[in-house]
Parts: structure tokens; C-alpha cells; sequence
């Protein structure tokens, strides 16, 4: 009775795991909800960072002694799992695994037929995910000031010019597959802008840089890749199935991740203001990039944001408004969780 009981105990655990892993899974596909915030939310953000931080060469190494089969070896590779927290890091990443892949589909109707109003909800938690880095900071100066508008800028300037880039882009995808449709060249030539070796590197970096925002609260890794724009690309290639881009993507994450990881307990030890500033000063400028008011084309069958307009008065600024007030208060209602559970 005993063991039963201990086996329903650890599948419970494990439930609980999967459960949290969805919900970070979830926020890491809204542009604008931190899977960080969520994990400090629910109560396994330190966890979670000195799990993937135990994670290194020696992991490595002892892993790969498996192959010798030797006995010493698998009573090895079995402490050094416990040591990295490897049962944690599974059901948390199955859990997000399937958030990811349910809701793909999910997000690319919203973005594209409820543009505004997902913006404004967007924003919404955006906006109100600055108390969580604001909280952090016990002090704020002149460099951390500075650090804050460096960081703003560097968001606005990226994003500032990026819907004309995405629309050039998606414009001559469009002209190289009519190309390709009218039989003038061979197959697979208009394939060579998407699959090519240069864009393919480019996914593996954005990979590497939008999962790190994941272990950063109040940075959301999902806008970071629209901010690049990739967001619809890693949404299709779920969608589609694209196993060649979602391995590139993958890989990226992977290193990204255990980089970023040892990189940002660098950071914070040696210089945290200001590089809690500096978050801060991303997501602020990060609102700029996610006004939902836009001029657009249809490209392909997908919408395109070209130009901020101001919006009119009508029911579309209506539910926009209300889509952000919702937004707001999702994570004022995270926030009180977090300080009920940390009370």
C-alpha cells in the first residue's frame, strides 16, 4: 500500500510539472507574456535556473559513458541526472511542448484576423509585466537610467523599420514561387530564400536569442522573434510540420538556452541593476512594436504591418481597449498570486 501510494504521490508531481510546463508554454508563444514571469508566478523560477545552470560538459561527459555499458557508468549517468533535476526539466518540458503545439494554430488566427484586439491584449501584458523587473531593482541612478534608454532605443530602431523588411521579404517569396509555378526555372530554385544556408542561420541565432528571454521575467521570447521576424515562419513550421526549420530552431534554443543561462547569473552577480534596467528599458520600448493600430498589406494570404496610424473612434478601438484592460489584469492577477505565494 505503500508503494502505491508513493507512486500516485510522484504522478501527481509529475502532473503538477506538466500542468506548469503548459502554462510557460503558453506564454512563451504571446508575444508579450513572459514564460519568466510565469515560472517566478508559479514558484519554480530558481528551480529552474540552477537546474539548466548544473547543466554542462561534465553532463556531457558522463551521458556519453553510457556506451560502454559498464555498470559504473550507469550509476553515474543516474547521479548526475538527479544532479541536473533531469525528472524537472522533462515534465516541464513535455508540458510545453504541448502548449506550443496546440495553440500554434490558435495564435496565427488571432494575429491575423483579430489583429488589433490581440495587439492591445498583447500590450496589455506587457505593460503591466514591468512591476515584476521594477520590484527587483533596489536602486536606480544615472547608469541605470542610461542602460534603460539604450535598451528602449535599440527596441524602437530594431522594430521601427521592420514591417517594411517583412513585407520586401514576403513580397519576393510570393514573386519566386509564381516563378517556380509557371515551370520557367526548376523546382526547388524558389525554395532557396527560405531554406537557404544564410536563413537558416538566421532562425538557429533567433532561436538562441528568443528562448534566453524565457529565463528573463518581464521579456517576452515570442515578441522577440516577431521583432525579428520569424514569429510567423516558427508558427507555420509547426503548423506544417517543417521538421528541417524546427530542428535548426530547436538546436538554437537548446544553446541559447544553456548559454544564456550561465551568462545572465554573469550579469546579474556582477552588474544586476543594471541589468535589470536594461530589461526594463527592452520592454518599454518593446510597446512600440506592439501598437496595434497599423496600415497593412495582404501578402500570400497573410497581413503585413507597415505603418502606426492613430486609431478612430469605433468598435474596433473599443475592443482593442477592452482586450488591453484584460490583459492588464491577467497580470496584476499573476502578481498577487506570486506575492500570496511568496508570503
Amino acid at each position: 500500500m505503500r508503494t502505491w501510494k508513493g507512486e500516485q504521490r510522484q504522478t501527481l508531481i509529475y502532473l503538477n510539472l506538466i500542468v506548469k510546463g503548459f502554462l510557460i508554454g503558453i506564454a512563451n508563444i504571446i508575444p508579450g507574456l513572459s514564460g519568466g514571469t510565469l515560472a517566478l508566478v508559479l514558484g519554480i523560477y530558481e528551480r529552474l535556473i540552477r537546474a539548466l545552470h548544473n547543466i554542462g560538459a561534465r553532463t556531457v561527459q558522463k551521458l556519453s559513458a553510457l556506451v560502454t555499458l559498464k555498470k559504473e557508468a550507469l550509476s553515474e549517468a543516474r547521479s548526475e541526472l538527479h544532479r541536473i533535476d533531469f525528472e524537472f526539466l522533462v515534465m516541464l518540458g513535455v508540458g510545453a511542448v504541448i502548449a506550443i503545439v496546440a495553440t500554434s494554430k490558435l495564435m496565427s488566427y488571432l494575429l491575423n484576423e483579430q489583429h488589433d484586439p490581440t495587439y492591445g491584449f498583447f500590450s496589455g501584458l506587457i505593460l503591466t509585466s514591468i512591476i515584476v523587473p521594477v520590484k527587483m531593482l533596489r536602486r536606480f541612478g544615472w547608469r541605470e537610467l542610461i542602460a534603460l534608454l539604450i535598451a528602449a532605443a535599440l527596441t524602437v530602431g530594431l522594430s521601427a523599420g521592420m514591417g517594411e523588411k517583412n513585407l520586401e521579404r514576403e513580397k519576393r517569396k510570393e514573386n519566386l514561387q509564381a516563378v517556380r509555378t509557371s515551370d520557367s526555372i526548376p523546382h526547388g530554385t524558389a525554395d532557396f530564400d527560405e531554406h537557404s544556408f544564410a536563413r537558416l542561420v538566421y532562425l538557429f541565432v533567433c532561436g538562441a536569442v528568443a528562448i534566453s528571454a524565457m529565463i528573463l521575467p518581464g521579456v517576452s521570447g515570442s515578441f522577440i522573434l516577431l521583432l525579428f521576424g520569424v514569429y510567423f515562419d516558427v508558427l507555420a513550421a509547426i503548423n506544417d510540420r517543417n521538421l528541417m526549420v524546427l530542428a535548426i530552431f530547436a538546436v538554437g534554443c537548446g544553446i541559447g538556452l544553456l548559454a544564456f543561462t550561465r551568462l545572465l547569473n554573469y550579469v546579474l552577480g556582477h552588474f544586476y541593476h543594471l541589468t535589470i534596467s536594461f530589461l526594463i528599458g527592452l520592454m518599454i520600448g518593446s510597446l512600440y512594436g506592439l501598437w496595434p493600430f497599423r496600415n497593412y498589406e495582404i501578402v500570400g494570404g497573410g497581413r503585413i504591418d507597415v505603418a502606426h496610424i492613430i486609431p478612430q473612434a469605433n468598435t474596433n478601438l473599443l475592443s482593442t481597449s477592452a482586450a488591453f484592460l484584460l490583459g492588464c489584469g491577467l497580470i496584476m492577477l499573476f502578481y498577487r498570486f506570486e506575492k500570496r505565494g511568496s508570503a
